[in-house]
């Protein structure tokens, strides 16, 4: 039995399966990645209104356009995930750093922030910290989430309270 739960965002949702499906790390998917994919994810894109899924642990997050209805597309995912399954040993993790502030930013990202965004349905991946700006990537329910600035505001109040060289967050 597959189980949906909601997100922040009003346009994606968390199902949650029986089986693992990443090892560790998330695969996020579009539909031009999806086209060379397996035939799980194939599958989760032929659903009309499928826009971007999300891999994590045993769940997928799937975000849908906005003019379509969840009524209409909740089933068709969940008999997908019902019928076929994945598996992937590593997904992608975020990029790693050399000197200290880059490291403490990381640290605080990958251990804190990422574990409370993952809860909802989302991911945060670091890319890099340099001259105080600190880039980020957002996948899964944070794409399009009403709440994003404030999930940005809530990020770098954390960073820049413990990091005093954080002077931004940039998305990108």
């Amino acid at each position: 039995m597959i189980l949906t739960e909601p997100t922040p965002n009003p346009h994606a949702l968390k199902f949650i399966g029986k089986e693992k499906l990443v090892g560790e790390g998330s695969v996020w998917y579009d539909i031009d990645l999806a086209v060379n994919s397996t035939d799980f994810i194939k599958k989760i894109f032929r659903v009309a209104g499928v826009r971007f899924a999300l891999l994590q642990d045993n769940y997928v997050t799937i975000t849908k356009y906005h003019q379509w209805d969840w009524n209409e597309i909740k089933n068709k995912i969940k008999q997908v995930m019902d019928n076929d399954s994945m598996y992937v040993e590593n997904g992608e993790t975020d990029q790693y750093c050399t000197d200290e502030i880059c490291c403490a930013v990381r640290k605080i990202i990958k251990e804190e922030i990422r574990p409370a965004v993952q809860m909802d349905g989302g991911d945060v991946k670091f890319l890099r910290f340099d001259n105080g700006i600190v880039e980020m990537q957002m996948h899964g329910s944070c794409w399009g989430c009403p709440n994003h600035e404030a999930t940005l505001g809530a990020v770098y109040n954390k960073l820049a309270s413990r990091i005093p060289e954080v002077k931004q967050v940039k998305i990108i």
